[in-house]
């Protein structure tokens, strides 16, 4: 082997450990990223190793307001609402794990027409102060039909059982 084979060598063992080095430092930083969660999720549950990295989950209360919040909003609002960007990083489907009492839990389904939000369903139980849930609450919205609503105080009730 000639000293040029033998500078060739050396170039492609040096062009090969750098590129080795900059993969894991690209995945030590994609594993930091990822298990850093999304801003919906901090601060409100200690999830299981992993859980916190679903797109889907948050740690935001359903409440009344925050559905109403959702009506006609665009998937980037709804990414900024929920602070998670939903099932599949889709806008349509999210789940709310705050365990804390008086928080709503349970999940949102949304459909969008012309990119905004015009259908809305929600089923969520309220956490109770022994930390079990109430009974399941629902949650309907559409544009152009009568939404209902089983939140205390509400006029049309979507619970017509009791």
């Amino acid at each position: 082997m000639d000293w040029r084979e033998q500078d060739r060598m050396m170039t492609v063992k040096h062009a090969m450990g750098f590129m080795l080095v900059a993969g894991s430092l690209f995945c030590a930083a994609e594993s930091a990223s990822a298990a850093s969660g999304f801003p919906g999720q901090k601060g409100c549950w200690t999830a299981l190793p992993g859980e916190d990295e679903r797109p889907d989950v948050t740690c935001r209360s359903f409440t009344e307001d925050l559905l109403r919040s959702l009506q006609n909003a665009t998937p980037a609002q709804v990414t900024q609402i929920l602070g998670v960007p939903g099932k599949d990083h889709k806008a349509r489907y999210f789940q709310s794990a705050n365990k804390n009492p008086g928080a709503y839990n349970g999940y949102i389904e949304l459909k969008y027409t012309a990119g905004r939000v015009s259908d809305l369903s929600a089923v969520m139980t309220q956490v109770t102060p022994n930390g079990m849930a109430s009974d399941e609450k629902d949650y309907q919205w559409g544009v152009g039909k009568a939404g209902c609503s089983d939140f205390p105080g509400s006029k049309k009730a979507c619970d017509t059982s009791q």
